[in-house]
């Protein structure tokens, strides 16, 4: 869960400042470093692909939640 969180953070962050091809490339990141990891340490199974499907909607909602911060209103 803190794990989850600070992905929900880091994807703020991203959203803030940068544009899609940065959450994609944060996805990927997560993506190539959570599998072999997995892998070596013998915990690859169906709950793992759960886990990993919570990592990417909490990274990607952080950056939904960031681009609606940056978006300027109607009165600027």
């Amino acid at each position: 869960m803190l794990i989850a969180g600070i992905l929900f953070l880091l994807g703020s962050l991203i959203g803030l400042s940068f544009g899609y091809p940065a959450i994609i490339v944060a996805s990927v990141a997560l993506t190539v470093f959570f599998f072999p990891l997995w892998l070596i340490r013998g915990e690859l199974s169906l709950f793992s692909a759960f886990v990993w499907i919570g990592y990417l909607f909490a990274l990607q909602s952080g950056f939904l939640f960031g681009s609606y911060l940056a978006t300027p209103g109607e009165d600027e």
